[in-house]
């Protein structure tokens, strides 16, 4: 497959070629910058990857939120499976916990309002995301966030069910999805937990030295997170806390109550 055009859009730059799929920004016909995403052609032969990819764009043609971005197009090419999504200037989250950026640092409390919004709004729409993590949240220039990539989206069901599309990153994955016990949303807000940590301290709550260390980390009721910066607001600290207990019993059982309990602290 050529790079340089698919299913009418012609590419203009490169964005990410990583992972099972390749982004750039592209044109089409109207000459309008928008991102093409697809599907790299050794995966495009497995069955149940291109099912996952295009389970995602069928997600997103049915979450219409300013803070999720917005499907253009999606289908399938010489069966490459590819989403056209709106070009969003941007700098992803990651990159501004690197740099420990103002934007976040000086005003935590009303952007993570911001990220446990769009969650919220994603569960009230009988979904859970499953892919919470600062590479999948996009900072426009105004601090306006956008959700992408909903491959690992799943259905709310009435009671939790087993998750078998484990992303690659661990770091923001609730226990019980890495230890294959049953899920429901509230693996969403352990995730949140998770970015919430590290927007206020720059680094993850169980942070180690390696990645076995880490899982260990992760997985031990009895390892709590590392210490919060000094100047943390106490209050903010039970937030981010509650939504991180390791057992989805001590958790927020619902994002409606993070964001109440974020509501208090503004």
């Amino acid at each position: 497959m050529q790079h340089h055009a698919l299913a009418g859009y012609s590419t203009v730059r490169t964005i990410f070629m990583g992972g099972m799929t390749d982004l750039y920004v592209a044109t089409d016909a109207k000459g309008q910058r928008v991102v093409l995403r697809y599907l790299k052609a050794v995966y495009a032969r497995n069955r149940d990857l291109r099912k996952r990819f295009l389970h995602g764009a069928e997600v997103l043609s049915k979450l219409q939120n300013p803070d999720i971005v917005r499907l253009l197009d999606y289908g399938t090419q010489d069966k490459i499976p590819y989403m056209v999504l709106e070009f969003v200037p941007s700098v992803t989250l990651r990159e501004l916990i690197a740099r420990r950026h103002s934007s976040i640092t000086e005003r935590p409390v009303p952007f993570l309002r911001q990220l446990a919004a769009v969650l919220h709004f994603i569960h009230l729409k009988g979904y859970m995301h499953l892919d919470f993590k600062p590479e999948n949240l996009l900072v426009r220039p105004d601090g306006q966030v956008v959700l992408i990539d909903f491959d690992l989206c799943t259905k709310r069901r009435r009671r939790p069910v087993k998750v078998y599309n484990l992303p690659g990153t661990f770091s923001y994955v609730a226990p019980e999805v890495l230890t294959r016990q049953r899920a429901d949303e509230r693996a969403d807000i352990f995730s949140f937990g998770v970015v919430a940590y590290e927007v206020v301290n720059g680094r993850k709550p169980f942070e180690r030295n390696s990645l076995d260390e880490m899982r260990a980390a992760h997985l031990n009721p009895d390892i709590v997170p590392l210490p919060f910066q000094q100047d943390t607001a106490p209050m903010l600290r039970e937030v981010i806390l509650k939504s991180l207990a390791k057992d989805p019993d001590n958790r927020y059982p619902d994002m409606s109550l993070v964001l109440k309990s974020l509501d208090i602290l503004r």
